[in-house]
């Protein structure tokens, strides 16, 4: 029973469910948000797929519009924008191979450089109990925008995954970990089974330089 390891944006879902939820708000009239606020944020999202992403700049423009709302109002947000955004980003092949490693016995992680805040309640609609996100400071359930710990990030989520895998016993080392990114290089080098799923360029010609496995798990309408 090998863990499983998944990221999340791009690999389980057909988007990105951070810049999603960036639309989402910006689209909203009782969430404040820069006038340039989506245009920045795919700048930012420009310099992921570069590889030259400051991450921490990154979090904190993004979190921005949330930091300071009262629990319920930021829970009924996320719930509205779950039901309205991710459930039509989720392929039903990923769900497939999520439902074929739980029927092994694998232990199933995701592991994104997303916001807890987001990937734990989509986590919960993937039916997937492990959860390894960027962990972000609350007070008396409010956002204050701080990060706490290591970001799950490039060589962060190596860093997050083996403290992970200790914990509970497990040989992360011997992990099948599915991804579509190049800055996922870490961690796919790291595991026994690398798996590039719906790769980017770059991580594209170098699984097909290393024979790792390359899939898609984007329905056929995802592609239309």
């Amino acid at each position: 029973m090998p863990l499983a390891l998944f990221d999340l944006d791009n690999t389980l879902l057909a988007g990105d469910s951070a810049q999603a939820f960036s639309e989402f708000l910006a689209a909203r009239d009782d969430i404040a948000t820069p006038p340039n606020f989506l245009e920045r944020n795919q700048a930012f999202m420009d310099d992921y797929e570069a590889g030259a992403l400051d991450f921490n700049a990154y979090m904190s423009y993004t979190l921005a519009p949330v930091v300071g709302l009262p629990p319920a109002q930021l829970q009924a947000l996320i719930h509205a924008y779950l039901d309205t955004h991710i459930n039509a980003m989720i392929p039903s092949r990923a769900r497939a191979l999520l439902e074929e490693h739980h029927r092994a016995g694998d232990p199933v992680v995701i592991v994104s450089a997303t916001g807890a805040h987001l990937v734990e309640p989509i986590a919960a609609r993937l039916g997937v109990a492990h959860v390894l996100a960027v962990d972000i400071e609350t007070r008396d359930g409010v956002i204050t925008g701080a990060l706490i710990g290591t970001p799950t990030f490039r060589e962060g989520k190596v860093i997050r995954v083996q403290a992970w895998a200790a914990q509970h016993g497990w040989d992360y080392h011997s992990a099948a970990f599915y991804s579509d990114s190049h800055n996922d290089l870490p961690l796919l080098e790291a595991v026994r089974r690398p798996v590039a799923v719906d790769p980017d360029p770059v991580l594209r010609r170098i699984a097909a330089e290393r024979n790792w496995e390359i899939l898609s798990l984007r329905d056929e309408k995802a592609h239309s």
